[in-house]
């Protein structure tokens, strides 16, 4: 069984070590990969935000906490469910 932890109620920093151990960084605001560029959700196409960010069971993917992310990661990803 996988355990599942909600990051929503993470501190900013405890959310900027979490992103460290996966690769990644935050300027305090978005979500920053190792060129130093903003990530982007790739469904959305937009910068993910450090306070809405999701990283859904078994992925080190990071999206958008948006509708459409989650819908279009299950739909690309149905072995999760």
């Amino acid at each position: 069984m996988v355990e599942t932890v909600s990051i929503k109620s993470l501190s900013a920093e405890q959310k900027k070590l979490l992103l460290k151990e996966l690769g990644y960084d935050s300027d305090g605001m978005f979500v920053i990969d190792e060129e130093g560029s903003r990530v982007l959700d790739k469904y959305i196409n937009e910068p993910v935000n450090i306070s809405n960010m999701l990283i859904l069971p078994g992925s080190t993917i990071i999206l958008d906490n948006n509708p459409l992310s989650i819908a279009s990661y299950l739909q690309e990803h149905p072995d999760v469910l």
